[in-house]
């Protein structure tokens, strides 16, 4: 006689505060390359410009950089993944359908990142105080960050 095992799915495991980190540190390693670089390298550099200008126009390039960035690597155009997080094995997903999250989810992921770091970081923090270890900017967005 024969018996038929049939495993049940594992639960999704959320990927914790520490690993998150890590990965924001790559993709910030990442960023400052190109960043830093790229509002240099588009932005037309004039000399007639005053120093507290070009200092706005190099920050806007970086953050301009940072949201196409985060958003393309977030959503389904980038399987959720930047490129820390695939190093590190952890993707962004929908929570109620696992999937990447779209263009628009991942855009409003970006904000509630930065309203995040505005706050002293405390939406950053809270992911290492949260069962889910959902940050700010993951329950707006209705995301979670797994171990893939």
């Amino acid at each position: 006689m024969s018996e038929s095992t049939t495993w049940l799915p594992q639960p999704a495991q959320t990927a914790g505060f520490g690993v998150r980190v890590l990965a924001y540190l790559v993709d910030g390693i990442i960023l400052s390359i190109f960043g830093g670089a790229f509002p240099y390298l588009v932005i037309p550099n004039e000399t007639s410009v005053a120093v507290g200008q070009q200092v706005t126009t190099t920050a806007s390039g970086s953050v301009l950089v940072s949201l196409i960035y985060f958003v393309i690597f977030w959503s389904s155009l980038g399987r959720g993944r930047t490129l820390g997080m695939r190093l590190l094995k952890l993707r962004v997903v929908r929570e109620d359908s696992m999937a990447p999250p779209g263009v628009i989810d991942a855009f409003v992921r970006w904000i509630g990142l930065w309203v995040s770091f505005v706050l002293c970081f405390a939406g950053v923090i809270w992911v290492a105080f949260d069962s889910r270890h959902q940050g700010w900017h993951d329950k707006l967005a209705k995301t979670l960050v797994l171990h893939t």
